[in-house]
This record gives C-alpha cells, sequence and structure tokens, in this order.
C-alpha cells in the first residue's frame, strides 16, 4: 500500500550534503544522520501546507482514538473472561460501568443510536486535538526559529500554552456529549471524572505518541522537500563556523590551508544558494 511505504519526498543529493556539512562540523556519521533526521522532521513541520498538516494531525488523531478504543474494548473483553458475563451500560462520554453478580439485574444498556454518539464524538474529539496539535507544533518551531537557523535554534515554551488551549477546545467537545447523556447525577460524576482524571491523562498519552506518528505520516501526506530547504543553511551556518575558527588561527593558515573541510567551506561561502531559491524550487 502507498501510505505504509516510505515516500522519498526529499532530494538525495541534499541529505546527503546537509549530512556531510554535520560532519565537518564535528558530528559523527551516525550523529550527523540523526540530527539531521530530526532536524528535517522541524523544517518539514514548519513548511508544510495547512491543509497538509490539519489533514495529517487529524488523522494521527483518529488513529489514537480508534486504538484508545479498541484498547478499552479488549479489556472489557478480558474482564468478562475473568469474572463470567457481567451486564455492560453505557453511561456518560462512553464510560462502560460493569456491573457483576446480583447487581445486574439492575443494569440497563444505553440505546444504539447513543453508544455511536459517543464514538463519534471520542473520535472526532481526537482528532481535533490532533489538528491542533499540528498546528501549534508549526508555530512552535517557526518561532524556534527552524526556517532561519540550525545551530542557534531558540526554543520556546509558549508552545506549552497553545497546547493547553487546544485541549480546552477538545474537553469541551467532551463535556458538551455528556452532558447531551444519562441523568444529572451521572453527568456530574462523570464531569467530575473527566475533568480531573480523564482529560488530563488523555492529553499526557497522546502527547506521548503524537510526535512519533505524526513524523511517520505528514511526509506521505505533504510534498514538501524539507532537505532542499534545510541545506542551505546548515552548510552556511558550518562553513562560517570553520572559517571564525581559521581566523583564530591566523590569515597564513587560512590562505595555505588545503583540509578538505576548509575547501568545502570556502566552497559554500562563494556560493549564493539561499534558503528561498531552495523554497522555490519545490
Amino acid at each position: 500500500m502507498p501510505w505504509l511505504s516510505d515516500p522519498q519526498r526529499d532530494s538525495r543529493d541534499d541529505i546527503r550534503a546537509a549530512r556531510q556539512a554535520l560532519v565537518y562540523a564535528g558530528d559523527s556519521r551516525s550523529q550527523a544522520e540523526a540530527d539531521f533526521e530530526a532536524h528535517l522532521y522541524r523544517v518539514r513541520a514548519a513548511l508544510a501546507a495547512t491543509r497538509h498538516l490539519l489533514r495529517a494531525g487529524f488523522l494521527v488523531g483518529v488513529a489514537v482514538a480508534v486504538a484508545l478504543l479498541l484498547a478499552l474494548g479488549l479489556g472489557s473483553f478480558l474482564i468478562v473472561l475473568a469474572f463470567g458475563s457481567p451486564v455492560f451500560v453505557w453511561g456518560p462520554a462512553g464510560i462502560i460501568i460493569v456491573v457483576h453478580g446480583s447487581e445486574s439485574s439492575e443494569a440497563s444498556g444505553g440505546s444504539l443510536f447513543d453508544i455511536l454518539l459517543t464514538l463519534v464524538t471520542a473520535v472526532t474529539a481526537l482528532g481535533v486535538a490532533g489538528a491542533g496539535t499540528a498546528l501549534v507544533t508549526r508555530t512552535r518551531w517557526r518561532r524556534a526559529g527552524v526556517l532561519d537557523t540550525y545551530i542557534d535554534l531558540d526554543p520556546r515554551q509558549v508552545y506549552l500554552l497553545h497546547t493547553v488551549v487546544v485541549w480546552l477546545t477538545v474537553g469541551a467537545l467532551i463535556v458538551m456529549a455528556v452532558q447531551w447523556q444519562g441523568d444529572e447525577e451521572m453527568v456530574t460524576g462523570a464531569l467530575v471524572m473527566l475533568t480531573f482524571v480523564g482529560i488530563p491523562l488523555l492529553a499526557f498519552l497522546f502527547a506521548a505518541v503524537f510526535p512519533s506518528l505524526y513524523e511517520w505520516l505528514l511526509p506521505r501526506i505533504s510534498p514538501v522537500d524539507a532537505a532542499a530547504y534545510a541545506r542551505p543553511i546548515i552548510e552556511r551556518e558550518v562553513a562560517l563556523r570553520i572559517e571564525s575558527d581559521r581566523e583564530l588561527l591566523g590569515r597564513d593558515v587560512r590562505r595555505h590551508s588545503t583540509h578538505p573541510r576548509d575547501r568545502w567551506a570556502d566552497e559554500v561561502l562563494a556560493r549564493r544558494d539561499t534558503p528561498l531559491n531552495a523554497r522555490r524550487r519545490h
């Protein structure tokens, strides 16, 4: 399937050149590869078109929701195997209450419509969380300067506030779904559990799994050639650092140097390739 394959969005020549620049900067080959892959994700997340990142983020959120629902279903099935034949009551916000033994005669299940509505609400809410987190990720790396620099990135913690806003929106969707169902006493208890346990725990789990899934999915949706944009930034900054180091050693060393790294730095600084030109190419 095309989505399961690894798309080659980035120019291989640009990838090799950028990794070589990081080696000249002092990284080992393996470290240069790992550092560049991490940087490539940041550049792609910052450059991707809004429609592409929203789609990728929403699909990641839906995937997380489906995985959680399957886990809940599996857990319920294991309870059945371990403790007998309970009766399941469909409570607010999709809470499944297992009533066992003598209490089972008092239980009553929710309608199929309520169950489906709860499932759709849960999937949609996490899809919105994914899309919002994708926007937060783009803003985070743009503000850090990933489109202008590699060496002097300035990560800022304001993205945490943006994340809180996303989850307040998601929480509002869940709360509205809860209030739509059940009696007043049950709704009140569910809201307390969601506010202090459910939504914070869900946000924590989501933050743990979203980055890796988003990094995997975004190249399969966005056609951005991130390596073409990142390469000239990395090369120029590394070349400038090499030149600065040589100036500390004196002009004679610079004039008579035959080291491959020094020759490479001179060639890079003589070029006029810029991130803007690279961006126009894709």
